[in-house]
């Protein structure tokens, strides 16, 4: 074999054990696409385990607001007055039956202003609502506690103090006049009186004798009364009878509500401190305390609330109206609740863009872009929402005739 043809076969043995630049450069393509293609798997990835564990949590949290608000909305009325006993409505002790009667509904809704610590008016061109239910005690709209023999100002005559305890409110439906009077005993003789710390002390009634209870108004004059008086006076019928005399509680029946039985429960948007996320809260009252209570948060990220009276007879619901269209009569009872609750995660998602609007019982939420309270940079469209719709029957009767 020639030199020359030595130095061929030397040459295509070398080629032969080695790869060109083109393949070189196609197998570091094909490498980085690879990569690519690995890495953006593993971001989608954790992208969506990131959007699932938003949602979830964000669906466990409306899930866990909204069983509460269904629970205080079934169990609203209980212990309440018929209509028959109260149907011009129940007045404050206070008022003296003078001006316009209250009524106590057991269920009272109303828009939130731009005072009440939240308002999506302006940033979601929409009203929210706050709700507040009431429930009675045991003894409260069953068999009256005793009877008012008489009545000398904030004094009053009953026939016994068996289960009267001072602290206790009390409902006293006036005869003839289809007028309740709504207060609380701040003393009772032989009991003791209702301190401003609201511990009881003494052996009550300096003010009588015997079988006397300080009855006083329930619209704040005792500072253990914390109870909101909006929650329990709504306007119903005006009263024309005038001035209330003594002879109007003469035979009045007195229904004791106790203290601690008579529960308010609120249920209402916050945003805390101002301009941060938006939370649900609930604010439990009962009829003695010595302090305000203090709101307590039950889901972040509530946006908004809505809520719609099914009003009707014997159980029907004839129609649906808003909770400021509603006026407490014999024929219109609240029959059930319609609740609507629109909640955001609370975690920013930067790929992900939530709907523009949201359609909540016929009324439009709009998705603030800009200085949407709690959202990066104002905008709240990436984050994850859910609407929670529900419908809630009234199990007590409210304002029934029987």
């Amino acid at each position: 074999m020639s030199t020359q043809n030595m130095g061929r076969v030397g040459a295509d043995r070398l080629a032969e054990a080695g790869i060109s630049l083109v393949e070189l450069l196609v197998g570091l393509v094909v490498t980085s696409l690879l990569a690519i293609a690995v890495f953006s798997f593993f971001l989608n990835t954790s992208q969506g385990i990131s959007q699932q564990n938003a949602s979830g949590e964000m669906w466990q949290r409306g899930r866990n607001a909204l069983a509460l608000m269904r629970q205080a909305i079934e169990s609203a009325g209980y212990g309440l007055p018929s209509y028959s006993q109260c149907p011009n409505g129940v007045i404050d002790s206070t008022t003296n039956g003078v001006g316009t009667a209250g009524a106590l509904v057991a269920i009272t809704a109303s828009t939130q202003s731009s005072g009440s610590g939240y308002d999506p008016s302006t940033t979601a061109g929409i009203n929210t609502y706050a709700f507040s239910t009431v429930i009675g005690g045991g003894a409260f709209g069953g068999a009256p506690t005793t009877t008012v023999n008489s009545q000398s100002g904030v004094n009053l005559k009953v026939q016994s103090l068996n289960n009267l305890q001072p602290g206790d409110l009390a409902l006293i439906s006036l005869p003839g006049t289809g007028v309740c009077v709504f207060g609380q005993m701040t003393n009772v003789a032989g009991k003791g009186t209702l301190n401003t710390d609201c511990s009881v002390t003494g052996g009550g009634n300096s003010q009588g004798s015997s079988g006397t209870v300080v009855f006083n108004s329930g619209k704040g004059n005792s500072v253990c009364f914390q109870a909101n008086p909006n929650q329990i006076f709504s306007q119903v019928n005006p009263t024309t009878g005038g001035t209330l005399n003594s002879a109007a509680f003469q035979g009045a029946p007195l229904y004791d509500l106790g203290a601690n039985q008579f529960l308010f429960e609120t249920f209402a948007i916050q945003e805390n401190p101002a301009g941060g996320t938006p939370t649900l809260v609930m604010t439990q009252y009962t009829g003695l305390q010595a302090t305000p209570p203090t709101p307590q948060p039950l889901a972040t990220g509530v946006v908004d609330m809505q809520l719609r009276y099914g009003v009707g007879s014997n159980g029907q619901v004839q129609n649906w109206i808003r909770p400021e269209n509603y006026t407490p009569s014999a024929t219109q009872q609240i029959v059930a609740v319609q609740l609507a609750m629109l909640i955001r995660s609370n975690r920013y998602l930067p790929n992900s863009l939530s709907p523009a609007s949201f359609n909540i019982l016929g009324d439009t939420y709009t998705v603030p872009t800009q200085n949407g309270p709690g959202c990066l940079q104002g905008n709240c469209r990436h984050y994850s929402y859910h609407l929670f719709q529900t419908v809630v029957p009234v199990r007590n009767g409210i304002w029934s005739t029987q």
